[in-house]
């Protein structure tokens, strides 16, 4: 993720006007999950009981929605480097009948130069395609994506040239963790990591907050974010 920005600073791939992400799974509480049972020994849950926990209450702030595309909202806002503007929101709930939360959902995002395409799933075996993020520039596009147990990032110029294959930047020494970064930052005063900031932080959550607004009015609604709202 830090090389794929590094790159974007850069100018790697030009003026980045759009960053897709997809993330999911089968859900919290898919096949295999467990309770310990009346008798003590591990049964698999049935569906009345994964619907009473609050994974699947929308009112408990269950859901797709919040589980996943805070990932997509975070890393959106990392990359194209601008608070966002606007966000329309969808959800649905199309395989979790037993509860009420949404196991689907998509944000679309507006930045003063760029667009971001957010999705979440609990219903997905394998997305089939990389889950990002990618990032799209004027110039190319930037994809990381998973392979085995690593991440590998590869930049696209297209026109017939051959991918390029970036080697992932070692993470700074003493600070390869948030909890390291976070000591690092108390003990020598130096600065966090971008993503651990306040600031971004309430960014990246009214983002998220216009999507949930949006999908319960049915229309676009204005990124308003804490600030904006105290001011």
């Amino acid at each position: 993720m830090r090389t794929a920005h590094r790159l974007v600073q850069a100018g790697a791939v030009g003026n980045v006007w759009e960053v897709k992400w997809r993330a999911g799974s089968l859900g919290p509480l898919s096949h295999g999950s467990t309770h310990p049972g009346v008798d003590g020994q591990a049964v698999e849950m049935t569906d009345a009981q994964k619907g009473a926990t609050w994974w699947h209450s929308a009112a408990a702030g269950g859901g797709a929605l919040l589980d996943y595309t805070c990932y997509g909202a975070c890393l959106a806002r990392y990359y194209i480097g601008q608070p966002a503007t606007a966000a329309y929101g969808m959800k649905a709930n199309l395989l979790t009948p037993y509860g009420d939360a949404e196991d689907n959902a998509v944000i679309t995002v507006r930045f003063p130069n760029a667009l971001a395409i957010l999705e979440a799933t609990w219903s997905c075996p394998d997305h089939g395609v990389p889950t990002g993020p990618l990032i799209y520039g004027s110039e190319g596009t930037i994809v990381v994506e998973r392979s085995g147990d690593r991440q590998v990032v590869t930049v696209r110029r297209g026109r017939g040239s051959e991918p390029e294959v970036v080697a992932p930047d070692p993470l700074p020494e003493g600070r390869e963790t948030l909890g390291k970064d976070v000591i690092n930052h108390l003990t020598t005063g130096e600065p966090m990591h971008e993503t651990l900031g306040l600031d971004f932080n309430l960014d990246a959550m009214a983002i998220l907050d216009a999507g949930i607004r949006s999908a319960a009015s049915g229309k676009l609604e204005l990124v308003n974010d804490v600030r904006w709202s105290i001011g």
